[in-house]
Order: structure tokens, then C-alpha cells, then sequence
């Protein structure tokens, strides 16, 4: 079995202990309340880098959509 290391700060999100799906919703639904859960959250800034340094291409990382993601990355 591999082991994967998990950055530090994922202990101290404000999702943690939330449904994945809410971050990863299907085709078509909102992400409203994943939003909301990041304006609150301590380390978003710490989740919205390692989204960009691994080019997520799905889900709300750091308060954003993939879409979003890809707007400031190119911006």
C-alpha cells in the first residue's frame, strides 16, 4: 500500500469533516454552499495554491471554481 502525504493545513479547513460531494457536486448543481464553507475558512488561500500548483481541473478549491481557477490563472 502507498501512503500519500497530506499537506498540513488540510487540518485546519473549515470543510473538513464536510461531504466531498458538496465540494464536487454533480453536472449542473451549485456550488453555493462549498463557497460559503470557504469564505469562512482559515486556510483557504493555502487550498486555493495547491489547487493551482496541481491544476485541478474539477471542484471548489480556496473559494473558486475550476472555471475561476483557469481565469486567474490566465490573468
Amino acid at each position: 500500500m502507498t501512503s500519500v502525504a497530506v499537506p498540513g493545513w488540510r487540518a485546519d479547513a473549515a470543510c473538513r469533516g464536510e461531504p466531498v460531494e458538496m465540494f464536487f457536486p454533480a453536472w449542473g448543481r451549485r456550488f453555493d454552499a462549498a463557497k460559503r464553507i470557504c469564505e469562512e475558512c482559515p486556510v483557504s488561500g493555502e487550498c486555493l495554491a495547491a489547487a493551482l500548483a496541481m491544476d485541478s481541473q474539477y471542484g471548489v478549491w480556496g473559494g473558486l471554481t475550476a472555471r475561476e481557477r483557469k481565469r486567474l490563472a490566465r490573468a
